[in-house]
């Protein structure tokens, strides 16, 4: 009996520890909602605060504390063409801002890139950053720059290479003409990369415009070569002085006006306007002389020949002649021509008989 008793209370003994849990979850949860509600935010705020000290962390170790006092400094160093002068603003001891001052020597699209630097020494409060490629040199300056202005420090950054100048310099030698043919005249000369071509204007004797029509050199330095044309003009000569920084290109643009304005000085007629082409041509033909013989001319007289008739060849031998002479020494004076051969044949013929005549040259011969 007893053990079929117990038997039928042990299911209501193993339900009494779940009813007394019921009973007592019952009986707290009116207290335990308030604390369950605020449950959420406690767990959000165990969260973010470790992200917060992560990120404090974070910010000490990108903006140090820099050992420099408040105020702006200037400082300067060497880029691709020449010195690089910054402005650093500390604040804080931090670096608050950077500014270019001045960069004039370097080239214009490698200075726009180098300024991306600014922001990022800003960011990393330090100069030691990488240089911007493409840009290296001109970053160099900039950094270097801001290395000086903080520290004191002059930063002897490595020179770039130097570009060789495509040919030798070479200054023309110009002498003023004493008159200009009118006209627009070209001519090139070599710059410091290449070939610079200018065009002239000269009108009434004077250079009334210089055009730079094309050049090879960077715009840079061409920009500082211009500053020739208005002291040309000024002058009326391309004699001036070359510019410093620009002595290349300064001196192509000089050599190309004087080779301009001498073709000016000789150009031939044809290449004048056919106007003054035109008038020139009229003013020659009243400047030539008349076909008529002036005052100073000489008459030209005919030439005189004078024909001269061969001389006959006697044929009287000399020998008779002497004879002749030494028989008739009156008739023939010595101031007289000797009788032609035809006057002494016959008188000869006359006095000598036939017959001597043709046996006297036998005996003449055998006397000598």
């Amino acid at each position: 009996m007893n053990k079929k008793r117990c038997n039928a209370l042990l299911p209501l003994v193993q339900l009494l520890p779940a009813v007394a849990a019921a009973a007592a979850v019952l009986f707290a949860l009116p207290r335990t909602v308030p604390v369950l509600a605020a449950v959420p935010e406690r767990l959000t705020a165990v969260v973010e605060q470790p992200v917060e000290a992560a990120s404090s962390e974070v910010e000490e170790e990108v903006l140090p504390k820099l050992p420099y006092a408040d105020g702006v400094y200037v400082g300067s160093s060497r880029g691709y063409g020449g010195t690089v002068r910054v402005q650093v603003t500390m604040e804080n001891g931090s670096i608050t801002e950077v500014e270019i001052l001045g960069a004039s020597h370097e080239t214009k699209q490698f200075l726009r890139r180098a300024k991306r630097l600014l922001t990022t020494v800003v960011e990393a409060q330090s100069w030691e950053v990488d240089a911007i490629s493409e840009a290296t040199y001109t970053s160099r300056g900039i950094l270097g720059a801001v290395q000086n202005a903080l520290t004191g420090e002059v930063v002897n950054n490595p020179l770039p290479p130097q570009p060789k100048p495509a040919a030798p310099l070479m200054v023309e030698e110009f002498t003023a003409p004493s008159t200009y043919l009118d006209g627009i005249y070209t001519a090139e000369a070599m710059g410091f990369e290449g070939k610079i071509t200018v065009q002239i204007t000269v009108a009434e004797d004077k250079i009334t415009d210089i055009t730079l029509l094309s050049a090879e050199d960077e715009e840079e330095y061409l920009s500082r070569a211009k500053q020739v044309i208005p002291a040309i003009l000024e002058g009326q000569s391309p004699n001036v002085d070359a510019v410093s920084g620009a002595t290349y290109s300064s001196t192509g643009i000089l050599n190309a006006v004087k080779l301009a304005l001498a073709k000016a000085a000789v150009a031939p007629a044809e290449e004048a306007a056919p106007e003054q082409a035109a008038s020139e041509e009229a003013a020659e033909e009243a400047a030539a002389p008349s076909e008529a013989a002036g005052p100073e001319e000489t008459p030209v007289t005919a030439p005189t020949v004078e024909v001269v008739q061969p001389e006959e060849k006697s044929t009287v031998p000399a020998w008779l002649k002497e004879v002749w002479q030494q028989l008739f020494p009156a008739e023939t004076p010595d101031d007289s021509e000797p009788a032609s051969s035809e006057e002494v044949l016959p008188a000869s013929e006359a006095v000598l008989p036939p017959e001597e005549t043709e046996t006297e040259p036998e005996t003449e011969g055998a006397a000598e």
